[in-house]
């Protein structure tokens, strides 16, 4: 956009120059077009005086060494005709008689050499007047001459360059001085506006931008965007109020009534002790499902801070945790992989992720991959179980989301979800699918610090 703006400024200063440079070496040339007319007309005049007499007396001689005498100083051939277009006199040079036809033609019926049009560098090389002569109304001949315009060509040529030059020199200054500020004086809250869209949906709301800068227009747009911004901030804060203290009043009923449910079971019947477990257990699946709503509405609290986090590491020694839930898990990492992200979010994902494939494959390998790629550091967690049918596979991540081959599984349907939001808010990536060869595989995606960036920065 910057290239775009600069081109169009340039453009249109460009047009205004060639617009002021025009008429300027326009009316340079017809001036000294007009000089060189005049002049030469003045010759010409004078030549007819000289002419009519050595017509009417006979003696050209001198007429004929006055023209070569001209032609020698002046560069310009000279030709005098009588009426009946016969040559009286001329200079040594030769005069085509193809280029003064038309103007001998207007001498002869009276009429004086017409004011040429302006000489410009790429004009014809001669200029062909002619005059007529005679005394009064009757005509004797006529002077022809053809003079060379390269002096005023030149002289024009010069002063279109210097005028180019000079126009070249202020479109510089122009575009130096003026155009590259103005432009990114409009284009730097534009700049600002789209890295603070960008953070705000990579999750950071508490982004905002300046609104003294830049024209009116935009710095009317950034009010409305804070003004945005500030909605969208309350009405997340709102929401995760709403579940934090949602789940937070719920977790005391729920405790109380684990607590009578088990004093029941104490003192029950042994044909009640088995009503009483279910409800315990439903009791705990309640619990656990407060707990992660509590847990899902946290994050959406606040934005993490964001760290660089060696992903290779913490998914060592967070897998070291799972060894014994998990016999064959295998861990693939390189030695080292950077990125940028909270310090609990590997847990988070290993956590959902692992705990999935115990409940859903028990038994098969778990292999936990992390790759480096060129901006991201890639984070997978695989499983050889019966992986999830094709039809429900868009809905992984889902809140309360469970497979119908899962329903009686024990689980609360949000532990993928959790991940996916946390990964999001950290500007990352999630997905699931299918491998070829069967099972289910949860992967995830982080920045890397590009060089030069700070974790504060990003």
């Amino acid at each position: 956009m910057r290239r775009r703006l600069l081109v169009l400024s340039t453009l249109a200063v460009s047009i205004l120059l060639a617009a002021l440079i025009g008429p300027l070496i326009g009316t340079y040339a017809s001036d000294r077009t007009q000089e060189l007319f005049v002049t030469r007309q003045t010759d010409l005049n004078r030549f007819a005086v000289v002419a009519a007499n050595a017509i009417e007396t006979g003696s050209v001689a001198s007429l004929r060494s006055e023209l070569d005498r001209y032609e020698e100083v002046h560069g310009a051939r000279v030709v005098v005709v009588d009426a009946d277009r016969r040559t009286v006199a001329a200079s040594a040079g030769d005069l085509d008689p193809a280029t003064a036809r038309r103007s001998v033609t207007r001498a002869l019926a009276g009429n004086s050499a017409e004011t040429p049009a302006p000489l410009w560098p790429w004009s014809r090389d001669t200029l062909v007047l002619a005059s007529p002569i005679g005394h009064d109304a009757h005509v004797l001949g006529a002077v022809v001459m053809e003079t060379p315009t390269r002096g005023v060509r030149d002289d024009v040529a010069g002063r279109l360059v210097l005028l180019c030059l000079a126009g070249l020199a202020v479109l510089l200054i122009a575009a130096l001085g003026v155009a590259v500020p103005l432009v990114r004086w409009i284009l730097r809250p534009v700049h600002e506006l789209e890295d603070a869209a960008r953070r705000v949906a990579h999750g950071d709301l508490a982004t905002r931008v300046p609104a003294t800068t830049g024209p009116p227009e935009l710095r009317r747009l950034a009010t409305s965007f804070n003004v945005m911004a500030d909605h969208v901030q309350v009405a997340q804060r709102q929401q995760s109020d709403l579940v934090a203290d949602a789940s937070h009043q719920l977790g005391n009923p729920l405790t109380a009534l684990r607590l009578r449910v088990e004093t029941l079971s104490a003192d029950a019947d042994p044909d009640d002790v088995a009503q009483l477990d279910l409800v315990l257990a439903e009791t705990d699946r309640l619990t656990r499902i407060v707990d992660s709503l509590l847990d899902l509405g946290q994050i959406g609290a606040e934005q993490p801070p964001v760290t660089e986090v060696d992903v290779a590491a913490a998914v060592r020694a967070r897998c070291r945790v799972w060894e014994h839930a998990i016999s064959c898990l295998t861990v693939s990492a390189p030695e080292q992989a950077v990125a940028l992200a909270s310090g609990d979010v590997v847990d988070v994902v290993l956590d959902a992720a692992l705990d999935n494939a115990a409940k859903f494959a028990p038994g098969s390998p778990v292999e936990v991959t992390v790759v480096v790629e060129r901006e991201v550091i890639a984070l997978s967690v695989r499983d050889h179980g019966d992986g999830v049918r094709g039809e429900d596979l868009p809905k992984v991540g889902s809140r309360f989301f469970r497979g119908a081959q899962h329903q009686n599984v024990r689980g609360t349907g949000l532990g993928l979800a959790i991940v996916r939001t946390h990964v999001g808010q950290l500007g990352g990536g999630f997905s699931v699918g299918r491998p070829a060869d069967g099972g289910f595989q949860v992967a995830v995606t982080l920045r890397r610090p590009s060089p030069g960036t700070t974790a504060a920065q990003a």
